[in-house]
């Protein structure tokens, strides 16, 4: 007979495993991808800033599926009684399956835990990263050049605003214009593509525009490829995350901007204690840093009605960024303002006052009042008589994590949106093309009036000239792949 302990211990078992089940279902259906360099990078560096709500909504969806699932597993292994009267089973033995586990309580118990362990595993791509971590690759020290000693010469110094969009995709243009819609959800921003002031770098049609590359899939990742043309490979052993100088050996598009004479700053919705956004922009360029919590430096005040989910919402973004635009457009320096939007972040996106509420969901409305501020706004700045020395850049940070959003949608192919206005040649082959965000460091910096020799700064190619990425000299896949991989040149040259 089965002492009590036993029972509470075996109990308490089955509710990890219901648990461990309940998640691995949890994942699979709201997290389109989950990359484990970046849960590597949330353990090992300070996540201050982080939404308690997803936390919180994730608990709250994962528990009701985990208590059905311990009263499936309470039903196989034990017999159930109602009063004092036991369920009665022909010939008064429980029938197949029950029996089995009945009998085999322990080993069953075993094998349910691994499978649930490694589906959790599993589905956070710790295999892949396992995998890769134990391959290694000479891609990045084979192909790899180092912007410190590439000849740049400015023949003009364009000022830059960079919008850099968090999760956003173009999947989410309607069918006709490439995506997986039927309805038109980011209009404004499709027509942005179209403008005649604008250059879009694309394969077979403007909603294949960037291909999300190992490295650039959560938004400090991103980050770092955009601006310094080389992916951030967090793991357990570099120190690339000190806070005494966030991959402080890279030379990346703010050291070069500052070093030409830019005014560098960035105004970030969410608080740059978030994910060592602070670190990287005062280590590359020194950025003036406008966020939650430095408003007062700048004479910024914030209402109720500026609160976001993560620091202040997009709509308060683009008004501070319209006030420190006309500051700085008056300085007698060009200047670089990076914009980090906040609105569209998953769980669901943010909704506010100024928001377009005419969908169903939330999510969608958080995607179509983005368009619009943003829309808005490159038109506000084409107003500007700063204007016609000016070139605005619009791209995603990455794919949206948010898989129930596109529904029965049978996806193949997804694109990072990216869009490049008023650069200072236009004249260019647009179609064609195979580009990751390393590409936009040699891009930006020629479009804004630099002559890269070489054309190549860091894994990155300049667009505008005739030179291959390397995602079409190798292929996209095996570029991606290689990327994974370990490099000893990455972790003790690049980020050491």
């Amino acid at each position: 007979m089965e002492t009590k302990k036993y029972k509470t211990s075996h109990i308490v078992f089955l509710i990890i495993i219901a648990i461990l089940f309940a998640t691995f279902i949890y994942l699979k259906k709201n997290f389109t991808i989950i990359n484990f360099s970046e849960i590597v990078f949330a353990l090992k560096y300070s996540n201050k800033g982080t939404d308690s709500n997803i936390f919180i909504s994730s608990i709250l969806s994962i528990f009701p599926v985990a208590f059905l699932i311990f009263l499936i597993l309470f039903i196989l292994f034990y017999d159930i009684t109602f009063g004092r009267k036991k369920i009665i089973i022909k010939d008064n033995r429980q029938i197949y399956p029950f029996r089995l586990f009945y009998n085999h309580k322990k080993m069953f118990t075993w094998i349910l835990l691994l499978i649930s362990i490694f589906s959790i595993l599993y589905s956070i791509g710790l295999h892949d990263y396992l995998i890769s971590s134990f391959s290694s690759s000479s891609i990045i020290e084979d192909d790899y050049v180092n912007p410190k000693d590439v000849k740049v010469t400015f023949k003009e110094k364009r000022n830059l605003v960079f919008i850099l969009v968090e999760s956003l995709e173009t999947s989410m243009f309607t069918k006709d214009q490439g995506g997986y819609f039927d309805y038109e959800l980011m209009p404004e921003l499709y027509d942005l593509l179209n403008d005649e002031d604008s250059v879009v770098f694309y394969d077979k049609n403007k909603a294949q525009t960037i291909n999300m590359i190992e490295g650039a899939s959560w938004t400090t990742a991103s980050i770092v490829s955009n601006l310094s043309g080389v992916p951030l490979k967090a793991n357990f052993s570099n120190t690339i995350y000190d806070s005494s100088g966030f991959m402080k050996d890279t030379y990346a598009l703010g050291d070069l901007l500052k070093d030409n004479g830019y005014n560098n700053e960035v105004i970030s919705g969410a608080t740059t204690s978030f994910g060592g956004l602070k670190e990287y922009f005062s280590t590359h360029g020194s950025y003036s840093i406008i966020d939650e919590d430095s408003l007062d430096e700048f004479n910024l005040k914030m209402e109720k009605t500026d609160i976001g989910k993560w620091g202040f919402n997009d709509h308060y973004l683009f008004e501070t960024a319209k006030k420190r635009l006309d500051i700085l457009s008056k300085e007698n320096k060009p200047f670089n303002l990076q914009l980090v939007t906040i609105d569209t972040h998953f769980i669901d996106g943010f909704v506010g006052d100024y928001s377009i509420t005419k969908y169903n969901s939330q999510y969608a409305n958080a995607y179509a009042t983005e368009s619009k501020l943003i829309y808005d706004f490159v038109n506000w700045i084409k107003t500007q008589d700063y204007y016609k020395d000016t070139t605005i850049v619009v791209a995603g940070d990455h794919l949206t994590m948010q898989s129930s959003f596109f529904e029965d949608k049978h996806m193949n192919n997804r694109y990072v949106y990216g869009c490049i206005i008023n650069p200072r040649d236009k004249n260019v082959k647009e179609n064609g093309r195979v580009i990751t965000a390393l590409d936009s460091y040699p891009t930006i910096v020629y479009a804004l009036g630099g002559d890269i020799k070489g054309n190549r700064l860091g894994l990155g190619v300049n667009l505008f000239s005739n030179e291959s990425t390397l995602a079409e000299k190798y292929g996209f896949e095996k570029f991606n792949n290689e990327l994974k991989k370990n490099s000893d040149f990455y972790n003790n040259t690049i980020v050491k």
